[in-house]
């Protein structure tokens, strides 16, 4: 066990357990353990893809889906056409490991999907099978079967779906039927059941670690056992049929080989195996039989390898694939194979060994980063590798900024124990020792990482926890940890204990006492991160909300909610309260002070409000970030978070929909708490804004909510997307998503001499003329040089495509750029723009925050404008552009430096709303935390826009710029205008639309 390295161990911190029913009783729960309904909000990443080992993968009898379960404790289904995710499904969860999956499976008629594993969640060890819809992602009513003796290991459908086995850890067998009616059991088996599977005339066979193979037939009278054989050789670990239910594939835990049995007798009949350290754990047919795929501990070279053996397994052995960590489950895929890993991570492969589709981790790995595991004395600082290996990052939590760079002096690797100075045997072991006396670890406890502080204290971190300890080896405190520390640091001023763990977070804990005070999470693509505390204040880059959210539980036998923290930002979004947290060590002490902080801005409030000197410096916390302050309650995190959630719309049809016409219909339900009624539902199509419809009160049964059904037009022969967002007086709900595919034979619409718009329409404003130091150089020629190659773009030479039939713009430069002009522009877009128009705001000059809030400075007669009252709200700014009716885009670059560089906005929050709805297309000119840079000709941003525009983001196939590309190419051209200095932001939500056709 301590050599095997998993990035994630089974371990998960949370704060609320759960309580199941058995046969519509109330298993009574012991007082130290609140129940499911409780409604403790529970902290939680989510990237999309799965965060710890991936326990189980499955297929649909159709090739369609793909479902995969984890020790994360959620299960994911997957498009297996084209390996996009599909929803996430969220069973209840507990403490430590409770909620845990380790068995999931997928009808083969694709309708449900079977979940369960460790469900012990009112101490009395008793867990539950759930049956999810998969078309909406929903946990329906009475599909929760509870009460089952052990964890379940295994799950099996019979071939026409109307059967499930379930296996479970030394307790047997137990099948039910579809709706969830006892077939029977057989207890007799004396280990945990980890293979199962059915023929297609519906047999059931068994493997156990108890060494034997089990058959079933399902009878009249129930099931029946008609054999019971040793296996070959071995402990079984995973069983499938052939396609003709002639023959069955067994693989084992403790070999690399696969030996094949006649179905009859379970006789051996031949024997498949490798040359290779570990075993052949996992099995899976192709669909016709010929190919055998094994997979599992077998690895060579570094790499745990998948195994493909012709002519049903008689043949030799071929290497189609490989994996950095153990293979942990194969499925079949027509000819091919799904292959699922403790990466974590999946992928599909045909018969040849190719790969087209799958899911890798989007988070760091920290493995053997060691040396590179680098803190700045007070911890502001850190520098860390995103993969074994791989080149470090550099991030900056006063200044808010992650990029790659190369570390500086004041950012210092860890006091790594040495011969005769700290703990030695401590990595990847079960026994670490100081002075050859073994430290007090949990049995099956494994040590991954160690530092030193200056008094040579030290820190030990393990699988699952983190230990501090005296100089003499006395154990100072324990902290359960989310994911095994495979690093870890002290700071110079030994006040923090700093790990990155598992789960590819950071967190800091207080070396005083080991409590954890943040936690960081960076994505994979090295520009989206967030940093929470416990109560779930957090600061973030444009785009970083989405990665982490509320799981809220909600009854035993419900699927649980789950909302990004962006839905709560008026009163969880607090950069300043962050600062504090780091600068107090003490989140209770930082909550106390901002609310100090909120008290004295009302007094002042209060009060006629003078103008701000923008010219004059301010104090600033940390290293010259400024912290702002925080609107929003007293205390943010007082309010119980049930209390404040927004709606959640729960799909009634499919969420992936294959259409003929342009009609759409969909049926859904809305939640919402009873004192904050729905105000609308938006509807948009491929981004664009197709209505808003205030909900129809409906009478329904008792406890149910009323369905709702609406058409919606898509456009013709091509793939949609439709959104659906509800909004209460809380806040508005995660959009909720049906993806319309046309089918291979659909033909596709025609462009003809018609326009893809009716009109663009241009709100282009830009100032430079700001007072002394505050004067700028680029906006207004920026501003110029975009409008102009805009213009060219809407009317191009006789015979050229045309985008848009027509352009109307405003241009509000320097002296118009007024506050009131502004607000003017903003209402003629509203009022004009329709469906099928498109409108682009672009927004160049100084911008400020004032408390959270975003504002951008326009000109005023005669000097600067020093108050909120005379700048332009981002809030309105917002609500213009998620309220028009057409394709609606926004370029912004106000990071301009200059006097107010203290004080300008990074405008993250700006973006971030205009995100929630996923409508609007966003280009900004940085990620805000960076000043935007330019040359002789233009800015940066605008400059590289432009080479865009005329060309160099062209698709050549057909010469029309689409926002994808046109995004590829800005990111790349500003990090080397800049030298890296500068990365713009460009949400484009994947948006196919073209926006521009190439003119020079």
């Amino acid at each position: 066990m301590s050599g095997m390295k998993s990035r994630s161990s089974s371990s998960w911190c949370i704060s609320a357990a759960c309580l199941f029913l058995l046969g519509g009783a109330v298993a009574a729960p012991k007082p130290a353990l609140p129940a499911p309904t409780s409604g403790e909000p529970v902290l939680r990443i989510e990237t999309g893809v799965h965060l710890a080992l991936i326990t189980k993968i499955g297929t649909d009898g159709a090739g369609r889906w793909i479902v995969t379960a984890s020790e994360d404790k959620t299960a994911r289904i997957w498009n297996a056409v084209t390996g996009k995710p599909v929803s996430v499904l969220r069973p209840p969860i507990g403490e430590e490991s409770a909620g845990t999956l380790y068995a999931a499976a997928i009808s083969p008629d694709g309708r449900q999907v079977a979940l369960g594993g460790n469900g012990n969640f009112d101490g009395r060890n008793t867990h539950a099978l759930y049956l999810f819809d998969r078309a909406s992602g929903a946990l329906p009513p009475k599909s929760t079967l509870s009460g089952l003796e052990a964890p379940l290991t295994q799950i099996a459908w019979s071939r026409d779906s109307q059967f499930i086995a379930i296996g479970l850890r030394q307790e047997g067998l137990r099948v039910f039927r579809r709706n969830l009616g006892f077939v029977g059991a057989d207890p007799e088996y004396n280990e945990a059941i980890y293979g199962a599977d059915f023929s297609r005339d519906g047999r059931l066979i068994t493997a156990s670690l108890d060494g034997a193979l089990r058959l079933y037939i399902i009878g009249k009278a129930g099931l029946e056992r008609v054999a019971r054989r040793q296996a070959p050789g071995g402990k079984p670990y995973s069983v499938a049929f052939s396609p003709d239910g002639a023959l069955v594939a067994l693989g084992y835990q403790d070999g690399p080989r696969v030996d094949v049995l006649d179905t009859n007798t379970l006789e051996l009949a031949y024997t498949a195996q490798v040359r290779a350290n570990g075993n052949l754990g996992r099995v899976a047919w192709s669909d016709d039989g010929q190919i055998l795929y094994a997979g599992g501990s077998a690895n060579s070279g570094g790499r745990f390898l998948l195994y493909a053996f012709a002519d049903a397994g008689r043949g030799q052995s071929r290497e189609i694939g490989s994996f950095a960590n153990t293979i942990t489950g194969l499925a079949t895929l027509g000819a091919g194979v799904v292959a699922a890993s403790a990466e974590p991570s999946w992928a599909a492969f045909d018969g040849s060994g190719i790969s087209r589709i799958g899911a890798r981790p989007q988070s760091a790995d920290f493995r053997d980063a060691g040396e590179n595991f680098r803190v700045a004395d007070d911890g502001h600082g850190l520098v860390f590798p995103m993969m074994v290996k791989g080149p470090s990052l550099v991030f900056d939590l006063s200044q808010g900024s992650l990029k790659q760079a190369t570390p500086g002096p004041e950012l210092k690797s860890p006091r790594l124990p040495k011969r005769g100075s700290g703990p030695a045997d401590w990595k990847n072991s079960l026994t670490p020792k100081l002075d050859g006396r073994a430290l007090p670890l949990r049995p099956g406890e494994v040590s991954r990482s160690a530092a030193l502080a200056g008094d040579n204290r030290f820190v030990l971190g393990t699988d699952w926890n983190l230990r501090l300890f005296d100089a003499n080896g006395r154990a100072l405190w324990e902290r359960r940890i989310p994911a095994a520390a495979w690093a870890v640091n002290i700071t110079g001023d030994s006040r923090w204990a700093i790990a990155g763990l598992g789960d590819g977070t950071v967190r800091w804990y207080r070396l005083a006492d080991g409590l954890e005070q943040l936690a960081l999470f960076v994505h994979a693509d090295q520009e989206r991160w967030i940093i929470w505390s416990p109560k779930g204040y957090y600061d973030t880059s444009i785009g970083g909300e989405n990665l982490v959210g509320w799981h809220l539980n909600r009854a035993f036998n419900q699927s649980a909610d789950f909302f990004s923290v962006g839905r709560f930002r008026e009163r969880f979004y607090q950069p300043g309260t962050i600062q504090k947290i780091l600068a107090l060590a003490d989140e209770d002490d930082a909550e106390r002070q901002t609310r100090q902080e909120l008290a004295a801005i009302a007094a002042m409030n209060a009060e006629p409000v003078a103008p701000v000197q923008l010219q004059a410096k301010v104090p600033q916390e940390g290293k010259g970030r400024k912290s702002a302050s925080v609107a929003g309650p007293a205390s943010a995190a007082s309010a119980r978070l049930v209390e404040i959630v927004p709606p959640i719309i729960e799909l009634q049809s499919d969420s992936q929909v294959e259409a003929v016409g342009d009609l759409v219909t969909v049926r859904y339900a809305v939640r919402t708490p009873q004192d904050a009624p729905v105000k609308d539902i938006k509807i948009r199509v491929n981004g664009r804004l197709d209505r808003s419809i205030k909900p129809v009160s409906q009478r329904a049964l008792q406890g149910e909510i009323p369905v709702q059904e609406v058409q919606v037009r898509v456009p013709p022969g091509k793939d949609a997307e439709i959104l659906l967002i509800a909004e209460n007086r809380n806040a508005k709900s995660d959009p909720v998503s049906i993806k319309v595919s046309r089918g291979a034979t659909m033909p596709k619409a025609a462009a003809g001499d018609k326009a893809d718009f009716e009109t663009l329409y241009m709100l282009v404003v830009a100032v430079n003329k700001y007072p002394g130091a505050n004067e700028l150089v680029s906006p207004v020629k920026d501003a110029n040089a975009f409008k102009a190659q805009m213009a060219r773009i809407a009317n191009p030479p006789a015979g050229v495509r045309k985008i848009y039939n027509r352009i109307e713009f405003k241009m509000l430069t320097d002296d118009m750029a007024t506050r009131e002009n502004i607000l003017e522009g903003l209402k003629w877009l509203k009022t004009n723009m329709k469906e099928k128009d498109a409108g682009v705001l672009f927004l160049s000059g100084h911008g400020i925050a004032q408390g959270k809030s975003y504002y951008y400075i326009p000109f005023k007669p005669g000097g600067m404008a020093g108050k909120p009252e005379e700048w332009l709200p981002g809030d309105q700014i917002v609500g213009t552009l998620q309220s028009l009716p057409g394709r609606a885009m926004f370029f912004l670059d106000t990071c301009y430096a200059g006097a107010l560089t203290n004080q300008a906005s990074n405008a993250t929050d700006i973006i971030n709303k205009i995100d929630d709805e996923r409508g609007v297309i966003v280009f900004a000119s940085s990620t805000g935390k960076e000043k935007s840079g330019e040359d002789d000709e233009n800015g940066f941003f605008t400059k590289a826009l432009i080479e865009g525009l005329r060309g160099e983001a062209v698709d050549k196939k057909d010469n029309l710029i689409y926002p994808t590309l046109l995004k590829r190419y800005v990111t790349r051209r500003v990090k080397e205008l800049s030298d890296n200095q500068q990365r713009p932001f460009i949400s484009d939500h994947g948006i196919d639309e073209p926006i521009a056709i190439v003119i020079k």
